[in-house]
């Protein structure tokens, strides 16, 4: 009885690490130069990772199928007097890594996802009847300017990026907004009232 208590703490204690529980999250997005407005998400959307990087997915769904993920290189944890210091100076935490999306035959770069579904592209986006009507369309004029068509479907791009990290309060240690550029884009994640067990 008690090894079976122990497992399920442990058990428990790991969610707990990796796992943020839908709360308030917000996205905002930036191309051509602009940041727009920030978009509450917290009804779609749950991350699974850490402080130094994160995966998205749709709720409900396995987080091995999130449609966007960062890692950061090397981050360690900072003591709390350089937190207090970015804190004070309102200095945003700079880090280098990579990031991982999905882009498909209709919307090639990153930039087009931005703009037709203000997020990052989901495999269920080529599911619907809208995505088969272009995807026709594209064939159609591929082929009379080209001579063939071939649909590679959804395609995984993996990029360098810079990531900045907001100031945050050396009393939590928990990180709150990433501003993530990579491809010609930025990707703004407001993480409110979401945080990881672990701290930094």
């Amino acid at each position: 009885m008690q090894v079976k208590r122990f497992i399920i703490l442990v058990i428990v204690a790991f969610l707990s690490t990796c796992c943020c529980f839908s709360q308030d999250m917000y996205f905002c997005f930036n191309y051509d130069g602009y940041w727009g407005d920030w978009k509450s998400c917290y009804q779609w959307y749950r991350i699974y990772g850490s402080y130094n990087g994160f995966l998205i997915y749709v709720n409900d769904e396995h987080p091995s199928d999130y449609f966007f993920s960062f890692t950061i290189d090397n981050r360690t944890a900072p003591s709390k007097k350089e937190v207090k210091e970015h804190f004070k100076s309102k200095t945003w935490w700079e880090y280098q890594g990579t990031v991982e999306y999905y882009v498909c035959d209709v919307y090639p770069t990153i930039k087009d996802c931005f703009k037709e579904f203000g997020r990052p592209l989901r495999k269920s986006d080529l599911k619907t009847t809208e995505y088969s009507g272009k995807l026709s369309v594209l064939r159609a004029t591929r082929i009379r300017q080209q001579g063939s068509f071939v649909a590679h479907g959804v395609t995984k791009r993996t990029a360098r990026a810079t990531i900045k990290i907001a100031p945050y309060s050396h009393k939590t240690l928990k990180p709150r907004v990433y501003n993530i550029y990579f491809d010609n884009v930025g990707f703004g994640i407001d993480l409110g009232g979401n945080y990881f067990s672990e701290s930094y």
